[in-house]
């Protein structure tokens, strides 16, 4: 009887031990199987064990859409954000929501820093796990980040900007064309920020969104009504071309006059990152005066 009553307490142990071991956060990933959630499907958590129950909108790609879990035998799935709460954290096993207003400088639960932040982590209600309470972090731990704003970061790091206009006649000051010659248009010295292609990333909290742009097309408005769209940088005019025309991108003037001449770039960026992509689309505006007046006939007799 006594050995019964042993192996019957020993079966016991090792039944509820996955679920009452002390857990490890993983910030960065899993290690094993975590909670019935196999590794490598980007679900970060607890270090447990117990057998890999695959969930239904888990994928073996980390770019591929991270499923919200909780770190319950078997795990289950919540929304991956609440109006009050937050966004779900699966290393912390919450929603993790910006504490506002944050507590003094002086609290505790600053532990002696100064910058980051202090987030509120939430679960009750939601599975018998953490809790509520507040923690600092330099960034919100564990969030999936919204992958449109991070491919906004990353088109802000690509410090795209307008053209520089490459025109002839030239357009600077004391400069004359004329009505009915050829108007060349081309972008001068064309590189990343100003043609493309431009290739950047944005990363947050281990997720990373990457975006590539480039011009697709310039439209140049003449100023007299007239426009001229082209998909190329242009050919720049050399005084061994006379009086022939552009052959990609000119235009001719049919009445004298000031004109401002603005060129107009249109980007094009695709990006995607954390299982979604999309297309983003900027303009950029420069402009010069040029001055076209016309030929004069001087008649003597």
């Amino acid at each position: 009887m006594t050995k019964l009553i042993a192996a019957l307490a020993l079966c016991l142990a090792l039944t509820i031990t996955p679920l009452t071991a002390s857990p490890a956060y993983a910030e960065g990933g899993c290690e094993g199987a975590s909670w019935g959630v196999a590794c490598g499907v980007g679900v970060p958590g607890y270090g447990g064990s117990g057998p890999a129950a695959p969930l239904k909108n888990t994928h073996s790609s980390s770019s591929d859409p991270v499923a919200c879990v909780t770190q319950e035998m078997p795990p289950r799935e919540v929304p991956c954000s609440d109006a009050e709460l937050g966004t779900w954290s699966n290393a912390r096993a919450c929603y993790i929501k910006a504490e506002s207003p944050p507590p003094p400088l002086t609290d505790a639960v600053w532990s002696g820093n100064t910058t980051g932040s202090i987030y509120r982590c939430s679960s009750s209600g939601i599975w018998s796990g953490p809790g509520s309470y507040l923690f600092w972090a330099d960034s919100a731990p564990g969030v999936i980040p919204d992958p449109r704003v991070l491919a906004l970061q990353a088109v802000t790091q690509m410090r795209l900007r307008a053209v520089e206009i490459g025109m002839a006649p030239d357009p600077s000051p004391g400069s004359v064309g004329l009505v009915g010659l050829p108007i060349w248009l081309w972008v001068a010295s064309p590189d990343q920020s100003t043609w493309g292609p431009n290739t950047k990333t944005a990363s947050a909290g281990g997720y990373s969104v990457t975006a590539t742009g480039k011009v697709t097309q310039v439209v140049w408005s003449m100023g007299d009504g007239g426009t001229v769209a082209c998909t190329s940088t242009g050919t720049t005019y050399a005084d061994s071309f006379g009086m022939s025309a552009s052959p990609d991108c000119g235009y001719r003037y049919t009445k004298q006059g000031t004109y401002t001449v603005t060129a107009t770039s249109y980007w094009t960026i695709n990006w995607s990152g954390i299982g979604a992509s999309g297309v983003i689309n900027q303009t950029y505006t420069s402009s010069v005066v040029v001055t076209i007046g016309e030929l004069q006939t001087v008649v003597k007799g």
